[in-house]
């Protein structure tokens, strides 16, 4: 069972609310740093592209290879789409993302020298890049912080905690970005997401672990029943006729044996022939 400890259950969202979830985030998750593995700003765009509707440990497996064939944007914008699509199958949507990377790599070749932009207008005029990656990348290697990364976890979690009531990732953003301090939003998003994929469960969030439990709203309202094991039914066998006629004897419900009576005609024909 859960333990219940007090709540001091939030309202609504309030700079001094935020400020002590954005403390107890960063004491539980000190050192977070986006968990995609990447060297420079153009293995993390490539990456993050990839890292739509998958995980990043998944795609942790694949860039390695991709960027031994694809060291840079140059040698990107040249692949053939046949050849990338192979690398990053296991990514899902493999086709859009292949498409996207090429041009993605043509565009920052022809437009910006081969350097990955470093504004947000650079970033989202890219194909396959809207606010979200573009503030993955430039917080992560460019330690800009023009705005706040929602993915799936903070789109999840913010809410949880009162924070928003939006569901659309810009719209959230920027509500968040009026309540926590811009030096904290690289940080702040890093710590959620981790927050979000290790403890806010999707679908059980542990609560009774969370250290922001005692200031969420939503703390323990989540957690779903553990469904009840069923008890495997016996299989039913069917007895023999022998198995049955012992069961009806036992039961007091056996039939005498009874020799079938001869009707009339057949009865004459054997007098006749006994005489």
């Amino acid at each position: 069972m859960l333990s219940q400890h007090p709540l001091k259950k939030a309202t609504h969202a309030t700079v001094e609310n935020v400020s002590a979830l954005s403390q107890r985030l960063a004491e539980r998750w000190p050192d977070v740093r986006v968990e995609l593995d990447h060297r420079n700003a153009y293995e993390l765009l490539v990456a993050t592209i990839l890292a739509a509707q998958n995980t990043d440990k998944n795609i942790n497996t694949i860039t390695p290879a991709l960027f031994a064939k694809y060291p840079d944007v140059t040698a990107l914008a040249k692949a053939k789409q046949g050849e990338l699509e192979q690398l990053i199958f296991r990514s899902g949507f493999y086709r859009n993302k292949a498409t996207n990377l090429i041009a993605m790599a043509t565009k920052v070749v022809a437009d910006h020298g081969g350097e990955i932009p470093n504004t947000m207008e650079g970033l989202c005029a890219l194909p396959g890049v809207a606010r979200k990656t573009a503030n993955v990348v430039l917080g992560n290697t460019m330690n800009i912080a023009v705005g706040i990364v929602v993915d799936t976890h903070i789109s999840r979690v913010a809410p949880r905690l009162g924070l928003t009531a939006q569901h659309d990732p810009v719209k959230i953003e920027h509500e968040l970005m009026a309540l926590v301090p811009q030096d904290q939003w690289i940080a702040w998003g890093n710590r959620m997401i981790h927050h979000g994929r290790y403890l806010c469960l999707a679908k059980q969030p542990l609560c009774d672990q969370c250290p922001l439990a005692p200031l969420c709203p939503s703390a323990f309202a989540d957690v779903m029943p553990a469904k009840p094991t069923p008890t495997p039914r016996a299989k039913s066998v069917e007895p023999t006729p022998a198995g049955k006629a012992k069961l009806a004897k036992a039961n007091g419900k056996a039939k005498p044996d009874v020799k079938p009576k001869l009707n009339a005609a057949k009865a004459a024909r054997a007098a006749r022939a006994g005489a």
